[in-house]
């Protein structure tokens, strides 16, 4: 689907121009978004690598999906990125379903279809140089009259703009930052935050775990960048009880749009005071925290002072709130022998082929004592079976009264917890490394 070496402009046609159900057309667009690749299973059962990305000429835009093996999608993703022009040669151009799905996860489009690319009939060539006609829609908003919604109204609650995608026009303020984080079903992931800004003053925390947007922000300069966001999320971040925007599958962004807001917005954002780089919303730790040794955390603190300083470790005295051990499914995971990561069913991985996958602890409690609350909190692995007081594969043979006598008998109990931090995308775990000496009486099976 795609060609090796340098390409160039041959014939330019125009994407209102392609016509719905004509075969052999071309197309040559800039890549304005583009999402990660995925594996999807067909309704027959057959597995499929599939890719999103959207591309722009001056008439219109439009969302082009790329059909193959996982393994060729994957290497199509490395050939082209964002701002990059392509070329689509034999393009499907299909009706564009108007289903929630659609809407949800692909960036809105001028036109009423998509394009379709299918790695045994179609090609895609990156284009490297005769791309000049393209250089100023880098900077060009494809639609002129779009509402932009200042950063103070976002943060204001009375205006409820949280679950929803609207658009900004912002600065930015500090310097990205990347970090390393593993998801739930145990894959890799990359979230990439920093700091915006508007003519309102207000900061807000701008996140995106697409890896093609993290690339972007490479050579993104506070107080000298300006983004069109549009299309981002509002979320709420519960831990940090602030309001944040999310760049997402929706979301297109253009990097120092030539529009007179933006001209406006640099030139209020160069008489800010130097400080104004300094970061103002508390950020995220992702200390690498598994290689501390646990003699060496010794420093007691409170929940109130984990939730306002966020440390790295520390030791804790508190009452275990909420520990519900009733439900089988959300109290044990699997993990991979292999690469020790948890996983959904069978590991993924290559080289973890023939590993085996075992059970494991793994609990959300609540920990409160004489200063708060916090919900975010792990138990797992051994100090979860100090606490059960048995097994794994004994606790699976339990049965309903059992676990309940035992949630009771260690629920609103005080311990004393050693505890390191860790990073999800609602804010920072604390993750229970030691329990004070107590143990179960319980005995295995009865």
């Amino acid at each position: 689907m795609w060609n090796e070496g340098q390409q160039s402009i041959d014939s330019v046609s125009l994407i209102t121009s392609l016509k719905i159900g004509v075969s052999g057309q071309d197309i040559t667009g800039l890549v304005i978004a583009k999402q990660e690749g995925r594996q999807v299973t067909s309704k027959n059962g057959e597995e499929r690598g599939a890719m999103t990305f959207t591309i722009r000429d001056k008439s219109a835009i439009v969302n082009v999906t790329c059909w193959g093996t996982l393994q060729f999608i994957q290497q199509l993703a490395q050939k082209f990125f964002i701002n990059d022009v392509v070329k689509l040669v034999n393009c499907n151009v299909q009706d564009k379903p108007e289903t929630e799905q659609e809407k949800i996860f692909n960036p809105e489009t001028t036109v009423s279809f998509k394009i379709s690319l299918d790695q045994k009939h179609s090609r895609l060539e990156p284009l490297t140089y005769g791309c000049e006609e393209y250089d100023s829609l880098r900077h060009k908003p494809y639609c002129q009259d779009i509402n932009y919604t200042s950063l103070d109204q976002i943060s204001n609650p009375q205006f409820s703009y949280v679950g929803r995608h609207i658009n900004c026009l912002v600065i930015v303020k500090t310097s990205p930052s990347k970090r390393a984080l593993v998801t739930k079903d145990g894959r890799p992931a990359t979230c990439c935050e920093f700091e915006v800004i508007d003519s309102s003053k207000e900061v807000l925390r701008l996140v995106t775990w697409l890896e093609s947007l993290a690339d972007l922000t490479f050579s993104l300069v506070p107080k000298q960048t300006l983004l069109l966001l549009y299309g981002v999320k509002v979320k709420m971040d519960t831990f940090t009880e602030t309001v944040s925007l999310e760049a997402n599958k929706k979301t297109i962004v253009t990097v120092n749009p030539d529009i007179k807001a933006a001209h406006t917005l640099y030139a209020f954002a160069q008489k800010l005071p130097d400080d104004i780089l300094e970061p103002s919303i508390r950020r995220l730790t992702n200390t690498n925290n598994s290689k501390i040794s646990l003699g060496s955390i010794t420093k007691e603190v409170t929940i109130e002072e984990i939730l306002s300083d966020c440390p790295e470790s520390g030791v804790l005295q508190a009452v275990l709130t909420t520990f519900d051990c009733t439900d089988m499914k959300r109290s044990v995971s699997k993990r991979c022998t292999g690469c020790h990561k948890k996983v959904p069913g069978l590991c993924a991985k290559p080289e973890c082929f023939g590993k085996d996958v075992v059970p494991f602890y793994d609990f959300t409690v609540s920990l409160t004592d004489h200063t708060g609350t916090t919900d975010n909190v792990k138990l797992t692995g051994e100090c979860a079976e100090k606490l059960i007081g048995v097994p794994v594969s004994i606790y699976e043979d339990w049965n309903a009264d059992m676990m309940r006598s035992c949630m009771d008998r260690v629920q609103l109990e005080r311990y004393k917890l050693v505890f390191t931090t860790f990073t999800m995308p609602s804010g920072v775990w604390l993750q229970i490394k030691q329990v004070d000496s107590w143990v179960s009486n319980i005995e295995s099976g009865t």
